[in-house]
């Protein structure tokens, strides 16, 4: 069991995502994803010693005065065979917002990737997928709209807190 802040993306892109799913599932290719979890960046871990109170009034207060950030959905990428994502083109207010709520992330050599998972599968699975995404995937502008705590496994959502105004 761990705590994650995720960056949720807004509901044109859950939209979209979920029609490059919908294409895969067609296909009979499910995937081993958690359900019920939107589409999103997943911004970082904290252990299970956590204090579950205290991250959710530090996504309070860091939500509050956060700017919602927009970026271009730019590429599909892989993590071995067993996950195919779409991944953005990298812009300082993802970064921003990362580090807003990891600051010992170090600047830009900390090995996060920025993604939002489409299939979590078998290589064999992965391997069909891959054309059928890239047959429809277009780059595509995005917003990250909010940020979620999340407690994993079991999922469990915890909290959302909407990001302000304009970027």
């Amino acid at each position: 069991m761990a705590y994650y802040f995720i960056a949720k993306l807004d509901t044109e892109t859950q939209r979209r995502m979920s029609g490059y799913y919908d294409a895969l599932r067609e296909a009979g290719l499910v995937g081993q994803q958690t359900e019920g979890v939107p589409y999103h960046f997943t911004l970082g871990e904290h252990g299970k010693e956590a204090d579950e109170a205290a991250l959710a009034a530090r996504l309070e207060e860091i939500c509050a005065k956060t700017p919602r950030v927009d970026f271009c959905m730019g590429h599909m990428g892989l993590f071995g065979l067993r996950v195919l994502f779409l991944a953005p083109c990298m812009n300082f207010e993802l970064l921003r917002l990362r580090q807003s709520f990891f600051p010992g992330s170090g600047s830009g050599a900390h090995p996060w990737a920025a993604h939002a998972t489409v299939l979590l599968d078998a290589a064999e699975n992965i391997q069909r997928a891959i054309p059928l995404l890239a047959e429809r995937f277009e780059p595509f502008n995005a917003r990250v709209e909010s940020v979620m705590l999340w407690e994993f496994f079991p999922a469990r959502r915890i909290k959302e807190c909407y990001l302000q105004g304009e970027s």
